[in-house]
């Protein structure tokens, strides 16, 4: 199989291109659904133990989004994930209601390759995010590229898309605004969170926060591997209580975050 080409940063040469120490980030949420959203229950029932999702009242569905998030960090703009790029996503208008526009993303930092949040990366194959440096975690790059071709489509048209302005990066890498990756893997191999001082981006680390923030054990059927994704589930909930964080997830519904 062709590997990629990629402009491969390590740690030092990262911290290089850095924007000036952030001391502010402020944290904004893009809403990609045009219509609510909610989980069928059915997506958890595979793992769910008997009666708790009746006994939350959640039998018609889950209070649900799609989402990505934007920080503003100084005076850059950094994006988490771009949603699925449907004809009716509200990301771009709800970005441009904030004052800024698709050319002014500085950063893309990619919290895993599912097509609802990387199918707005791109349009007609080319970036969206003309201006932007796209951050890929290593092990979730690797990950795809493992499945084959056809299961890494999407991942690597994104990337063939973003050319030289793509960085591969490992765990232990410095990333721009001081913006610090933490592996929570198991929704998908390298499923990985993005923390900005008492903020957290979690991806898709709770697919129903109704259900699971309760019930960490229960996953969707989306998670690659369910032992991993409930140890990563259980990992952020007590990072959350004990330092005091909010979590930023893709699928909570609004006003899309949950403070501890």
């Amino acid at each position: 199989m062709r590997r990629l080409s990629f402009t491969f940063l390590v740690s030092l040469c990262l911290a290089l291109i850095s924007c000036q120490s952030a001391t502010t980030y402020e944290v904004v949420a893009l809403r990609d659904n045009a219509q609510p959203r909610t989980m069928a229950a059915a997506l958890f029932a595979d793992t769910a133990p008997e009666g708790i999702i009746a006994s939350l009242g959640l039998e018609d569905g889950i209070p649900s989004s799609t989402c990505a998030f934007m920080i503003k960090a100084d005076d850059k703009h950094i994006l988490f994930d771009a949603g699925n790029g449907t004809d009716d996503s509200q990301l771009l208008p709800v970005m441009n209601a904030n004052g800024v526009q698709a050319a002014d993303i500085d950063y893309i930092m990619i919290t895993h390759m599912h097509g609802d949040h990387i199918g707005g990366m791109t349009k007609g194959g080319k970036a969206v995010f003309e201006n932007a440096t796209l951050y890929i975690p290593k092990a979730e790059y690797d990950g795809w590229i493992a499945m084959g071709e056809e299961r890494s489509a999407q991942m690597r048209a994104m990337i063939e898309a973003y050319g030289q302005k793509v960085v591969i990066f490992d765990e232990q890498a410095t990333l721009p605004c001081g913006i610090e990756a933490v592996a929570a893997h198991g929704h998908t191999p390298g499923h990985t969170l993005y923390r900005a001082g008492k903020a957290l981006i979690v991806g898709d680390i709770m697919h129903g926060v109704a259900l699971q923030l309760e019930h960490p054990e229960v996953c969707a059927r989306f998670d690659m591997d369910h032992a991993q994704a409930i140890a990563s589930r259980k990992k952020v909930i007590e990072m959350a209580k004990s330092e005091g964080l909010t979590l930023y997830g893709m699928h909570f519904p609004e006003p899309h975050s949950l403070e501890f």
